[in-house]
């Protein structure tokens, strides 16, 4: 029964999401290929320097030079609730920014739900508190 209970927790350990390996603000361009393999696109965005790789999966990363700088990824399961993230940033000095405000006054606003020194960020809906994006950055 214990040999069980202990590959059952072997086996949801390992089933985690695999994390990027990209470490924000030093990996560059050339070590994100190596890691994730060659992107599905390469959009140019107006930053200077600035560019946004699309892999599967609707993961992004964003980079400006040849460094990678954040990550874009969709909430899975919990990830997808304010209130996961609420608790993932108890201990964290967090900040709430709006981010948008729709003018058609039938969309709910965006915010911008943050803690630096986890590097993480998400958006998410006022009315609903559905976190729709994730944002990994370098840790402050």
């Amino acid at each position: 029964m214990r040999l069980l209970f202990l590959l059952s927790l072997v086996l949801v350990v390992s089933c985690g999401k695999a994390p990027s390996g990209a470490n924000f603000g030093t990996t560059t361009v050339t070590e994100l290929t190596t890691l994730k393999g060659e992107p599905l696109k390469e959009e140019v965005i107006p930053i200077v320097g600035g560019k946004v790789l699309h892999y599967a999966d609707n993961e992004k990363f964003q980079i400006q030079g040849e460094v990678v700088t954040h990550q874009f990824i969709d909430p899975k399961a919990d990830e997808a609730n304010l209130i996961y993230w609420k608790h993932a940033f108890k201990d964290c000095s967090s900040s709430n920014i709006k981010t948008s405000e729709k003018s058609d006054g039938h969309t709910p606003a965006e915010y911008f739900f943050k803690c630096d020194a986890m590097g993480t960020g998400v958006i998410y809906t006022e009315r609903s508190d559905k976190v729709t994006r994730i944002i990994k950055y370098e840790k402050k």
